[in-house]
């Protein structure tokens, strides 16, 4: 027999009273009540869960893996029990995990976050932003903004708009080190990458790409700005990062005939969680969120 919902609650409130007596008024049970379901929930695990003593209760080694067990399988349970009112109700409610890229949830989405709490006031939002690229099935992640990366199956992708990655330098390097006319110069110059991805190399229009090796990695997009306009290198960033920084003059954009074409930027949602109402209330509040500068009408 397998421990049921109501044995683990009782077993979770008992760790938490510390005692049968203090577990039975947070109940609302009686003492005998309460021992008797932990002795049910230890028949059926074969195991000890606690060492019992005339002052106080402790865990055993198997009732403090059970603790992490049984909290986090009451967790999943309340969840999809939530998500199933929600869908006959027609109500957003529930918990909505959301991983989106550092800078566009900085700048897009958590300016205007009260839209979205204001429309579904019963969803627990779970926002995370973040410079990598998640792994939805296996964190369990119901939605992912703002980043440019392949599907898979089971993922439905929705087009925000189009970026295109821009080679970027501020006026003092270039006036130290000279401005690369062609990519092959490139390898002369000192880069600036990305510390949790792979440096990709610089895809060309005509086909050619040219290897990109940073002497300088970072993990955060900002932190690479910072140090292109210090004049420590060229970086190679997302066009909506720097185009401000470009039209101030603070950074040079370079060799823009040789870059690749722009690519989408998208969100991505579980294709089983479509019917969400809470999901399909935060991608119509993404999209309309998400405004990025337009590329060049000539690109």
């Amino acid at each position: 027999m397998k421990a049921n919902p109501s044995q683990m609650r009782t077993f979770l409130v008992l760790c938490d009273a510390g005692s049968i007596a203090g577990a039975a008024r947070r109940l609302g049970l009686s003492a005998p009540a309460v021992s008797k379901q932990l002795a049910a929930l230890e028949g059926s695990l074969e195991v000890s869960l606690l060492e019992r003593s005339t002052r106080r209760m402790v865990l055993t080694p198997a009732g403090q893996l059970f603790r992490r067990h049984a909290t986090e399988t009451l967790r999943l349970l309340d969840e999809r029990e939530s998500r199933c009112l929600s869908l006959m109700r027609g109500e957003p409610s529930g918990t909505l995990r959301v991983v989106a890229a550092r800078w566009l949830g900085e700048t897009c989405l958590v300016p205007r976050l009260d839209d979205f709490l204001k429309v579904c006031p019963g969803v627990e939002l779970q926002l995370e932003l973040a410079e990598r690229f998640p792994d939805m099935e296996r964190e369990e992640i119901d939605l992912i903004f703002g980043m440019s990366m392949p599907g898979s199956n089971g993922m439905v992708r929705r087009t925000l708009g189009m970026t295109a990655y821009w080679l970027c330098a501020a006026p003092d390097y270039l006036a130290r080190h000279g401005v690369p006319e062609t990519p092959d110069q490139l390898a002369g110059h000192r880069l600036i990458g990305h510390s949790e991805r792979p440096m990709e190399p610089v895809l060309l229009r005509d086909g050619r790409q040219v290897e990109m090796r940073p002497m300088l990695r970072l993990n955060d997009t900002k932190a690479m700005i910072t140090a292109a306009r210090q004049g420590l290198g060229i970086a190679w960033l997302h066009h909506y990062m720097v185009c401000e920084a470009v039209a101030g003059g603070e950074l040079c954009r370079l060799l823009s005939d040789w870059e690749r074409p722009p690519l989408d930027l998208s969100l991505f949602y579980r294709a089983s969680g479509r019917g969400l109402p809470s999901l399909r209330h935060f991608i119509d509040f993404a999209v309309a969120a998400c405004q990025l500068p337009a590329l060049e009408p000539d690109r």
